[in-house]
C-alpha cells in the first residue's frame, strides 16, 4: 500500500510543473496576419547533385538576402522563390501556428523545374520557416538548397503611401 501511495505522489509532483509550464505557454495563432511581410533568409547549405561543378542558381553557401511580399487569406509564393523564378503553390497548410507548402518554380532561360518545400512556424505577424530547393533541371546544374526564412509584417497591403499615390492619380485624372 504504502508503494501505490508513494507512485501516486511523485505522479501528481510530476503534473504539477506541466499544468503551470501549460497556462504559461501563448496560444498558437490561428492564421497570418494580412500585409506586407519582409522575409530576411540565408543560404544553410548548398549541393550539386550532377555531373557540373556550377549549380545552375546565383545563390552560394552562407549568401544572404531579403524578400517582399503580400500575405492575403495566402501567402505569396514570391517571398520564399529565388529572384526571377515564377511560383505556383501547392498542399498549403498554415493554421494553428504551423505551415508548410510546396512550391513548383520555373525559371526563365531553364526547362525543368525548381521545387520548394516550405516547412515553419509563424505567430499573428511572424514567420519562422525552412525552405528546401530541389531541381530537375533538362541540362546540367541540379542542386540541392536549404534556406532559414525569418519575416515579419512590414503593414498594410498595399503600403499606405501607394494608396494615396493610387488615390491622387485617380483624382488627378477625373478632375
Amino acid at each position: 500500500m504504502t508503494r501505490i501511495a508513494s507512485l501516486m505522489a511523485s505522479a501528481f509532483i510530476l503534473l504539477v510543473p506541466l499544468s503551470s509550464t501549460q497556462a504559461a505557454m501563448p496560444e498558437a495563432a490561428t492564421a497570418l496576419e494580412p500585409g506586407q511581410y519582409q522575409a530576411d533568409w540565408k543560404v544553410a547549405s548548398l549541393r550539386i547533385v550532377d555531373k557540373n561543378k556550377t549549380a545552375a542558381t546565383n545563390l552560394k553557401p552562407d549568401a544572404t538576402g531579403t524578400t517582399t511580399a503580400c500575405v492575403t487569406d495566402k501567402i505569396d509564393p514570391a517571398l520564399f522563390a529565388e529572384d526571377g523564378d515564377t511560383c505556383t503553390v501547392g498542399n498549403p497548410y498554415i493554421r494553428n501556428g504551423r505551415m508548410q507548402m510546396d512550391l513548383t518554380c520555373t525559371r526563365k532561360g531553364q526547362e525543368g523545374q525548381v521545387r520548394q518545400s516550405v516547412s515553419g512556424t509563424f505567430t499573428a505577424d511572424t514567420i519562422d520557416a525552412e525552405v528546401s530547393t530541389t531541381t530537375y533541371l533538362s541540362g546540367y546544374g541540379d542542386y540541392a538548397m536549404s534556406r532559414t526564412f525569418k519575416a515579419k509584417r512590414l503593414g498594410e497591403w498595399p503600403p499606405a503611401a501607394a494608396k494615396t499615390a493610387g488615390k491622387e492619380a485617380s483624382e488627378g485624372a477625373s478632375g
